[in-house]
């Protein structure tokens, strides 16, 4: 309904108010029936709904003036019954505009949802958060208790995911964890139910227990909109919570692109990790915390409100076992705050640049798609000029006519544009859908609003400028006495540079920028996939593991740590298993700054080495060849001698190379437990984080020599036998060691391709974005040889009769493209060359200049242009001279 109210405001408001109402009620009568009918029926529907808005919304603002009048009455019937009678320009505009229109329409719609549009709550634009990420709970508690002094609220936030059961099922869930006056501060209510409140994030909890909020989408999805879902008891981390409310639909948390369907309150941490809670840990860092400004405070005095709390905050919050240095940093950094109008969301770093770049490169294709669109209006005006000469000669003004081209233009905008927002529906859904990966869902609100319908009718009238301006002009230079004296036969428009030569070149120019850009972005995927990983995914199973849920004390967990090991060793069907802290490409990382007695000095990030506590095996597992010294062993406990397996990198940076065996590492030496640490073992180089990040300098440690067995751990599998046999076996073995353990898998394989899931995009749409242009290039190119050769049809037939080979007048045609050609190219290259700046960051393994992509790309356009050339050429060196000069 939204959208059909701001429709309404298309209407002038004495309209609105006299008939709004009855047509809002037949608008949700009507979507409910288009929406029973199924997606396509609702598209439709909804697109139908904007035409209608638009076009009588106008007629009821224009005035009733008698030049609005003729224009309305006779111009735009005349365009629309002239567009009637050539159905085939007619249909290829309209099919390249709404394509263009659509795409990037899609585009600006995911941009819009991911960027631009503000949270679904109360007065979004007074929302603001901490930046510098997480924070951990003390320091929540410390700002909550001083917030009312100088915010309108403030709550915390913690996005996670939670194991839920419902009669048996067990399923993963996003979540999150949020304090009691998260509702209450962002102004949502509940759909059904309450929202939970400050009274129940207690740690003694509240008058209902412990307490849940569920999403719509999960309420609908899983209970079927079941209103008797409230006060009704699910599992959530094995531990019963009274669900007492359901979110309205609008509103699916401040993480945008995740829906958080199931909030917990932050207390119950403690309740549900026991002695592994983070809520008194000051090094534990998984909060952000957000605020509200009061009225007619500004960011900046909020800020500094914040900022004099600061000292009090941190004193009472110090992690005393940090070194003084950190120490003291800690103290002295300010909290800075930023605007949050429009959530927070991991996506943005990753996506915003890419598809900014897209867009301009959709825009560019339709700026193509525009300039063929605009010789089809050239030569279909052209074609006209005995009836636009007649009408002049009978008394019709110059403006009149151009007022006409005008209107055809605007129809065809006006029409593409509607048929780009249907377009745009599905396209946006489809990249969205490429936007997740096997391992990560994203959902964005992507339902119209003032800001997509904005963009879409400037797009719309901008291409309407851009392909009707110059038949319209073409008006103002029919001379009525010559155009009526031309025969058919006359060589009209035979000039070396012209309207139609200038679109081409602009079209050559531009397609070779989008196809430089194609090609930098997909050589920079292949370059990417084809990076050595060090270890061979495609056979690795990885198993998360969580024991917080079981009833192991954490001096208890080495024993239950070790009947894991046993259990999944022996299970039919693994070649290799192994256990270890981190997985390579599994998003989470662990790093400390050391050095090696007698290496090379190092300090800053050049002493930065990335840690990895394992198993024994684990090498093995993972396919990494031990170059020198041992693996890591079962003997390599707590109370033996702390060793430690580096790979290639990591003896590069600190002793230069050559073989580190026997040397003595200081690890964390930065920190009061510093530790010697003796190098057993050299391994080959593997990725740490991701293939773009490149080689790490590593450190694996014996996983029984990290201070003890960690509360969750990943086991990977080398497996034999099929995934979902895997995925089984290593379920029940896990259940008959401990049925209150949480586990999950994942293919590692999956993880590698979700790592390049941008990559991946930007080469995908740029690749197709690439093609069309290619396609568009060599459609005008045709078009415009095309239409040189017909207009020079006497002269080539006379060139014929007087013996010119077939050769010559091929040469002669070619030789006309291939200037157009070699012009947009020079100027493409330009363009090219100065565009590559913006792309840079988006490239891995070459330069943003590469000679070899550029090469690529002139052969790629090249081969076009002369195909598109050839074809009307070789048409006109058939031809019989005979037939055409009797024409």
């Amino acid at each position: 309904m939204d959208f059909y109210v701001f429709l309404l405001r298309l209407y002038p408001r004495g309209f609105r108010e006299r008939f709004g109402a009855g047509m809002r009620r037949a608008f949700a009568q009507d979507l409910a029936a288009a929406t029973a009918r199924g997606p396509f029926s609702r598209a439709t529907f909804l697109a139908a709904s904007a035409i209608h808005a638009v076009w009588f919304g106008t007629l009821e603002r224009l005035p009733r003036g008698p030049v609005m009048r003729s224009f309305f009455q006779f111009d735009l019937r005349a365009a629309s019954r002239s567009l009637r009678a050539t159905p085939i320009v007619t249909a290829v505009a309209l099919v390249s505009l709404a394509l263009g229109i659509g795409a990037n329409t899609a585009l600006f719609s995911i941009l819009n949802s991911l960027v631009l549009k503000p949270l679904p709550v109360r007065a979004p634009e007074e929302l603001v958060r901490i930046d510098d990420g997480s924070w951990t709970n003390p320091i929540w508690e410390g700002i909550r208790n001083q917030a009312p002094t100088f915010t309108a609220g403030a709550f915390a936030w913690s996005a996670t995911s939670f194991n839920l059961a419902k009669e048996g099922e067990v399923d993963r869930v996003d979540g999150a964890y949020a304090s009691g006056d998260v509702f209450q501060t962002l102004g949502v209510t509940a759909a059904i139910g309450r929202l939970f409140t400050s009274a129940d994030d207690t740690r003694a909890f509240g008058p209902d227990g412990p307490v849940a909020v569920l999403s719509y989408r999960l309420w609908q999805q899983r209970f079927g909109g079941d209103p008797s879902v409230i006060g009704r008891s699910l599992l959530i981390e094995r531990h019963p919570f009274t669900v007492v409310g359901v979110m309205p639909s609008s509103f699916e948390g401040v993480d945008i692109g995740r829906v958080s369907d199931v909030i917990i309150p932050v207390s119950t941490d403690a309740w549900i990790n026991g002695k592994d809670t983070a809520l008194d840990s000051r090094t534990s860092w998984w909060l952000e915390i957000w605020m509200r400004l009061p009225s007619g405070k500004t960011i900046d005095e909020v800020t500094l409100a914040l900022n004099a709390a600061r000292p009090g905050i941190r004193d009472a919050t110090l992690p005393k076992e940090w070194p003084a240095k950190f120490q003291d940093r800690y103290l002295k950094d300010p909290f800075k705050l930023v605007p949050s109008a429009t959530g927070d969301s991991a996506l943005r770093p990753r996506y915003a640049q890419p598809l900014t770049v897209i867009l301009f490169v959709v825009g560019a294709v339709l700026v193509i798609a525009c300039a063929n669109i605009a010789n089809l209006l050239l030569a279909r005006a052209t074609a006209r000029r005995h009836e636009m000469s007649v009408r002049l000669a009978l008394g019709a003004s110059r403006a009149r006519l151009a007022r006409q081209l005008l209107a055809e233009s605007l129809i065809l905008a006006t029409a593409g544009g509607l048929m780009g927002l249907a377009v745009a529906q599905f396209a946006s859904r489809l990249l969205v859908g490429q936007l997740a990966t096997s391992v990560s869902t994203v959902t964005l609100d992507l339902s119209p609003d003032w800001r997509m319908l904005a963009f879409t009718a400037a797009v719309s009238f901008g291409t309407a400028i851009l392909f009707g301006l110059a038949p319209a002009l073409g008006v103002s230079r029919v001379a009525p006495n010559e155009a009526l004296r031309e025969q058919s036969r006359s060589v009209t428009g035979d000039r070396r540079f012209g309207v139609r030569s200038a679109l081409v070149i602009a079209q050559v120019a531009l397609s070779l920028s989008l196809v430089v850009a194609a090609g930098l972005f997909m050589r920079s995927f292949v370059s990417l996939t084809t990076q050595p990983l060090g270890f061979d995914p495609s056979n690795l199973l990885v198993t998360t593991v969580d024991m917080r849920q079981s009833a192991a004390t954490p001096a208890e967990r080495r024993a239950l740590y070790e009947r894991i090991r046993d259990a999944v060793a022996s299970v039919p069907g693994i070649r290799h298993s192994a256990i270890s802290q981190i997985t390579p490409v599994g998003g989470s990382s662990w790093n400390g700054q050391g050095k090696v007695e007698g290496g090379l000095e190092v300090s800053g990030k050049a002493a930065e080495y990335w840690v990895n506590p394992v198993s024994p095996g684990w090498f093995e597992t993972y396919g990494m060849r031990l170059l020198a010294g041992r693996d890591v062993a079962a003997t390599d406990t707590e109370t033996a001698e702390q060793v430690v397996v580096v790979n290639e990198t990591f003896a590069k940076r600190f002793i230069g190379g050559g073989n580190p065996i026997g040397r003595v590492m200081i690890a964390d030496a930065d920190f009061p437990e510093a530790r010697r640490v003796r190098i057993v073992g050299l391994v080959s180089d593997a990725v740490y984080r991701n293939s773009r990040a490149g080689i790490y300098a590593t450190a694996y440690f014996p996983f029984l020599q990290g201070g003890g067995v960690s509360s969750s751990f990943r086991i990977s599998s080398n497996i034999a036998t099929d995934r979902p046999s895997a995925r089984r076996a290593l379920a029940s073995a896990l259940t008959q060691v401990d049925g209150r353990l949480s586990y999950s898998f994942r293919d590692l394989s999956d993880q590698v391709r979700a790592s390049m899931a941008q990559e991946r995009l930007v080469a995908m749409l740029s690749g197709f974005f690439g093609a069309l242009a290619l396609l568009l290039a060599g459609i005008g190119l045709y078009g415009v040889t095309s239409y040189a050769v017909n207009q020079r049809r006497t002269e080539i037939a006379v060139r014929i009769a007087l013996g010119a080979t077939a050769t010559s007048v091929v040469r002669m045609v070619l030789g006309r493209t291939g200037w157009l050609v070699a012009t947009g190219v020079i100027i493409g290259a330009g363009l090219s060359y100065w565009a590559a700046k913006f792309v840079g960051a988006l490239l891995f393994g070459l330069t943003p200049r590469d000679p070899m992509t550029l090469a690529m790309a002139l052969v790629a356009l090249a081969s076009i242009g002369v195909l598109a050339a050839w074809l009307p050429a070789r048409r006109a060196a058939r031809m019989d001279p005979s037939s055409a000069l009797r024409d």
